[in-house]
């Protein structure tokens, strides 16, 4: 991969980061329109997680605001069966979580197939055909960029508001009622995991992976001329 400085990316609030050197990816095809198209999604991309940095330290700043405000505290006591139930609903989300990615992987390995085979260059494609299959493996690509900004910053919110949230409860209504706060707020978040999940229906990551071997594949029939 050829290390280039990006251009175009700089956004106000980005600092010196927008300005860091990136490698193209291998499988990206080598034109103007594919680095162009690759260099928005990755702007898109620092955007969104921007976005969620800033999102992420206004909880922050909002929780440690609604902690300091607490002036009574009142130890509550929470039942066994209450703390299990959580606990059931976590290991249950961590479970719904598990199977949906296992089947977003699945689906990701056939679609990243078909995408390689349909974006591999082949004999006798025409300049046109050409240039349509690396528009459509340019644009996959970009496609996996900008779904992982969206994965990262999902992460870099949900982990603020539940530690925000946890420790709330845990000033105010004393150190069971937290825990009981951390299982129910661990559920929470990987049930929102299992639905972006769901909602994305694809790896991105390992959908391009598969893309990338096929055409791999692709290139070595087209090579020896194997049918």
């Amino acid at each position: 991969s050829e290390v280039v400085t990006v251009e175009g990316v700089s956004e106000e609030g980005e600092g010196e980061e927008a300005k860091q050197s990136i490698k193209y990816p291998e499988e990206l095809p080598d034109d103007a329109v594919s680095r162009a198209l690759f260099r928005t999604s990755l702007q898109i991309s620092r955007l969104i997680v921007s976005a969620s940095k800033v999102g992420a330290e206004k909880i922050d700043s909002y929780g440690e605001k609604k902690r300091e405000s607490v002036t009574k505290t009142k130890e509550v006591k929470v039942t066994k069966s209450s703390i299990a139930a959580a606990k059931a609903a976590r290991s249950a989300s961590e479970f719904a979580l598990s199977k949906a990615v296992k089947l977003s992987d699945k689906i990701s390995d056939v679609v990243g197939g078909k995408v390689g085979r349909a974006a591999a260059i082949k004999d006798g494609d025409r300049h046109s055909k050409k240039k349509a299959r690396n528009l459509l493996l340019a644009s996959f690509l970009a496609y996996a960029e900008v779904g992982g900004g969206a994965s990262e910053g999902y992460e870099i919110m949900v982990k603020s508001a539940q530690m925000q949230a946890t420790s709330f409860v845990a000033k105010k209504y004393g150190v069971e009622a937290a825990e009981l706060a951390r299982h129910t707020a661990g559920a929470t978040t990987n049930f929102g995991r299992t639905a972006l999940t769901a909602r994305r229906v694809v790896n991105v990551k390992k959908l391009a992976k598969s893309a990338g071997k096929q055409m791999v594949k692709e290139g070595i029939k087209t090579t020896v001329g194997v049918k």
